[in-house]
């Protein structure tokens, strides 16, 4: 007598849920505003990173900062190179510049450069111009368009 075939079953068609509006997905990060390109004062605000970003390879930093006249703000980005092991700061990085102008003086051997001396309470002056090229230096479309700090000019402690 033969054994019994065992036949496989069919998989559970998938199901088709409808999604309720209510629960939907919603935009929860920042917010990146359109200034008009010029200088403006500004006050550090908070710091996000430094991360690895995978979609570019690097390490990025991310400096929220408030304007003084407005109830905007406008980030600065800072990249840390592309070795995922650890950040690096060059000395001619803008990073490096900016921190030598919020610190007030250059950084001693040794010494951690750490993205606080931006929240100290100074007031900073920048320069702040449109992101309207993406990483590969294509043109972006005008509602991918946002305002970031190019340069920290000086800085004044309160």
């Amino acid at each position: 007598m033969q054994p019994k075939r065992q036949t496989k079953s069919m998989p559970e068609a998938r199901k088709v849920v409808a999604i309720d509006r209510a629960k939907a997905m919603v935009w929860t990060g920042p917010e990146y505003p359109v200034l008009r390109p010029g200088k403006y004062t500004v006050r550090g605000l908070s710091i996000q990173g430094p991360d690895w970003v995978r979609s570019y390879f690097r390490w990025s930093l991310r400096i929220e900062f408030g304007l003084t006249t407005e109830t905007e703000s406008v980030s600065a980005f800072f990249n840390f190179g592309s070795d995922a092991a650890k950040p690096r700061i060059g000395r001619q990085s803008r990073y490096y510049k900016a921190w030598v102008v919020a610190n007030g003086e250059h950084p001693r051997k040794g010494e951690e450069m750490s993205a606080n001396v931006f929240l100290e309470g100074q007031f900073f002056e920048v320069e702040v111009d449109d992101c309207n090229r993406d990483a590969e230096g294509n043109s972006k479309p005008g509602a991918d368009t946002y305002s970031r700090i190019t340069r920290i000019i000086s800085a004044v402690r309160a």
